[in-house]
Order: structure tokens, then sequence, then C-alpha cells
């Protein structure tokens, strides 16, 4: 029996497997109708629908099961903690900042893609952490181990130390073992998070997607792995990780990195929350301070100030939440900046961006001078200035013999485009550096790479990252009722 072509519809089908079928509506065929030919071609229908659906199911049944994330339907949240006070341990933050931004920099300049000139920091910036840094608390596995992570906005990879381990440094967690967690499992390196790592910095072996990124100083080497992750009251399945097995540098109390930049990897885009945002109390003393997920990150107020993300023009993919930096305003005086002051290069180099794992603030070194100078002039007379060196900062000044606090300082605005300013708090910009508090620093530096707002200009403001909407959204707060 000839039969020309199958024409198939949802109607079809179900009439075809109810028994109701009209043969029009499964095939057109090319010889006279008549009722047995008729009895035949629905016979014929319901069986080849069922043995369709039936190969279909089959193949089914051969896919990884999909896994989705369980967390609150409004979003969830976690608390921050602040690796250390800064009284005393300023100049420990700085030194540990240069080095950090020397990657950075190295890593915006390269093009922080994977096929750009190789550069980790697209998902790890740097594995000598810890002065300044703030602390998340994380758990992976089943049943799970939670560990202290530096929270990362300049990096996406989450990773951390898993047994055995050859070459691992102190940390106030055990272990993690693979082989202990039920839902562990190692990523081939035809997987997409494989894919995503930098082709510098990955290999592939027996033991499967592997990955060794040098820094200038320290070094992580591992494997990618997936399991099910924690962060607050959420749980997350299948979440890819670093799991590293050889380490050269010091977390100074972490025993990871949570990733949340904007790339691939990072827990921004696997966990599928589409934002998220901080609040970082400036007194340490105060308790720790909130980030927040989903629907619940969002920043409402008439203070609130927005400004677009931009990307940058050489590496498009980059992890760093980039901004642009319009204008600076010292006391009554508005620099000369204009775009290029602390625009991007021809080669992907300088922009802005906001970042979480860096201390201080830093800005190209041509907008820096004009801070300087602006400072100096406006500060003649009621200050002396002093060595900046023994403290790791450019410009400092003395109180001749009183506190600083009592000294009157410009202040401090930054301008972004789409209109929006940053009246910044004295103490985030200008504070004592010594115990005694004789001697105050200006806590912004220079840098001949990209310009960093670090962790202490964000203080005491609700903070909104807003990847999906494009947007970075600030104002000043009272973290504890964030």
């Amino acid at each position: 029996m000839e039969y020309g072509y199958v024409k198939f519809s949802s109607v079809a089908i179900k009439q075809c497997l109810n028994g109701t079928v009209s043969t029009s509506h499964c095939f057109a065929p090319s010889s006279p109708t008549n009722e047995r030919r008729k009895t035949q071609h629905g016979m014929a229908c319901r069986a080849a629908i069922a043995a369709a659906l039936l190969t279909l199911a089959a193949r089914i049944s051969l896919l990884p099961p999909l896994t989705l994330a369980t967390h609150p339907p409004g979003g969830f949240r976690a608390t921050l903690t602040r690796v250390h006070r800064y009284t005393g341990n300023y100049s420990a933050a700085a030194r540990r900042d240069d080095r950090r931004l020397a990657s950075l920099s190295s890593a915006a300049a390269g093009g922080g893609g994977a096929a750009s000139p190789p550069s980790p920091l697209d998902l790890q910036t740097l594995i000598e952490n810890g002065a300044g840094a703030y602390h998340v608390s994380l758990s992976i596995g089943t049943p799970p181990l939670t560990f202290p992570a530096i929270l990362d906005t300049g990096s996406d990879l989450t990773w951390t130390q898993c047994a055995p381990c050859t070459a691992c440094f102190a940390q106030p967690t055990p272990l993690f073992d693979p082989a202990a967690s039920s839902t562990f499992s190692k990523l081939p390196c035809a997987s997409p998070a494989c894919q995503a790592l930098p082709a510098a910095f990955r290999a592939c072996n027996a033991t499967g997607c592997v990955y060794d990124y040098r820094y200038a100083v320290g070094f992580t080497a591992g494997y990618l792995a997936a399991d099910t992750l924690a962060l607050g009251g959420a749980s997350f399945p299948g979440v890819t990780f670093g799991c590293s097995t050889a380490n050269g540098g010091a977390m100074d109390g972490a025993s990871g990195i949570a990733g949340l930049g904007r790339g691939a990897l990072s827990l921004v885009s696997q966990l599928g929350v589409g934002r998220f945002s901080y609040c970082l109390r400036s007194d340490a003393d105060a308790g720790a301070s909130p980030i927040l997920f989903g629907s619940l990150a969002n920043v409402t107020g008439e203070k609130v100030q927005s400004t677009p993300l931009v990307r940058n023009p050489v590496a498009p993919h980059a992890t760093y939440y980039y901004v642009n930096l319009t204008g600076v305003t010292v006391g009554a005086t508005d620099l000369p900046v204009t775009s290029t002051t602390f625009g991007f290069t021809a080669a992907g180099g300088g922009g802005v961006i906001v970042d979480s794992g860096t201390t201080f603030t830093y800005l190209a070194e041509a907008g820096y001078a004009m801070l300087k100078e602006a400072f100096l002039s406006q500060t003649a007379g009621s200050m002396t200035t002093v060595d900046g060196a023994p403290f790791d900062f450019d410009l400092c000044f003395s109180a001749g013999g009183g506190a600083t606090d009592d000294v009157p300082v410009p202040r401090l605005v930054l301008r972004f485009a789409g209109g929006a300013e940053l009246a910044v708090p004295r103490k985030s910009y200008f504070d004592a550096v010594d115990e005694q508090g004789g001697v105050a620093c200006l806590l912004v530096l220079p840098t001949r790479g990209v310009s960093v707002i670090g962790n202490v200009l964000q203080m005491d403001l609700h903070v909104l990252y807003d990847p999906d909407g494009g947007t970075l959204s600030f104002a000043p707060a009272d973290c504890a009722s964030v």
C-alpha cells in the first residue's frame, strides 16, 4: 500500500491514540479512499504514532537529568564578614591591593577572554587575598561542607581546596573531600563549563577538565567539578566549581573564592539570580553585612543613583563590572576630566570597574594627579604633608598633634554616566592610618591600568549589581536595616 506524505498535528495525534481518527487528519493518501482503507489507514496511523512516542521516550531517558535550582521564590540573602578591621592594617591591605591591581590591569589589557593573550584573571583574580576582603559562607556537597570564601566580583570561578591536596595553604575548615559527597561529579572536557575556561589554562587528562593558573604571586591548579552548593538559605544542585589540589599563596582565613563576576561560570550566571546587592558596614563591630540575591536585591528611595554597566569594547565578554566615570569634584572644584581620562585604551586597557575584592580606590594616573593637586591646594595651611611610604600610601597628612578627624578636608564627589553622583563619605576616602590617629591619608591611589572603585569607598552604601538590566545602582543606607 502506497501513501503519499504524513501530516501530524496535536489534534490528529490525540484522535489517533483515542481511536477516533479521521484519516485525512493523519495523512493524505495518494490512492482513492474507501471505508476499508480508512480503517487500515487509521490503524497504521495509530501504530506509527505510538511507535514514534515510544522512540521519543527512549531517547529522552538517555539524556542527563535536568536539575533545577531550589531557592525561595522571592530571592534569598546571606551575610558578609570583613576579614580585618582596617585601622592598623591599612598597609597590609594596600600591599595586597597592589598585587591584585597589577593582575586586574594585565587581564583587562589582555582582552579578558579565552581567545586573548593568556590571563587567568577572568576566572580568578588573585590567589593571594585576605587583608581588606569580605567572606561569605558557602556549603558544597551532600552532606554539605561549610567554609568561608572571599567574595569577589572581579572573578567568575568559585573554588575551594579539595582532598587529596598535594600543596595547599592552611585554611580554617577541613578540605572538601569529593569521595564523601554523594552528589559530586567531575566535569568532562566536552562540557560547556570546561569550554568556558581560558584555553591557555585548560587541559584534559584522565582526571577530566583540569586548570592551572599562574599569577604574579601564587598559583592554583585543580579540576572542574559539579555538586550541590548552598548559599544563605538556598540550595542549588549541579553547580560548577573548581576543586583545587595544588595552591601557592595565602587566603588569610578563607578556604576559597566565591566568584560573582559577569562570566558564564560565576554564581550570578549559574544560579540564575539575575542580580545581587550588598551593603558593607563601615563599623566592623556592628556585625555582618548583608548580601541579597534575586528579587530581594532591590535599592529603593529618593536617593538612589543609577549608571549603566558598560562593556570593554575589546573584550565585550570580560567578567568585570565596568562603569563610565565622567567627572570628579574635590571641594567646590570640578576636575578637568575628559572622556580619555578614565576611558578605555585602544588595546582594551583602562576603564573603571567596581570591585568587592579590592580594598581601596585606584584612579588612572592622569585623573589621580588632578585629584592630588586639588587636595594639596585645598588643605594648604590646615594640614602638613608627611611621607606616606611607611603606610603604603601616596598622599598623607599630619594633624599637628591633634586628631585627623577634627581637621576639615575637601568633600569628594564622583560622577557617572547617566547623571549618577556619589558623594563619598569622609572615612571612605580619608582616614587615619596609624593607631594614634595622628596621620591620615587619602585612601585613593594612582594606577597605570584599570581604575578600580574598591570596597572601602562602597561602605555604608546599598550597591545593586544588575547585569540583566545593565545597570549599577547605589544609595546611602543603614546596612543594619537592609
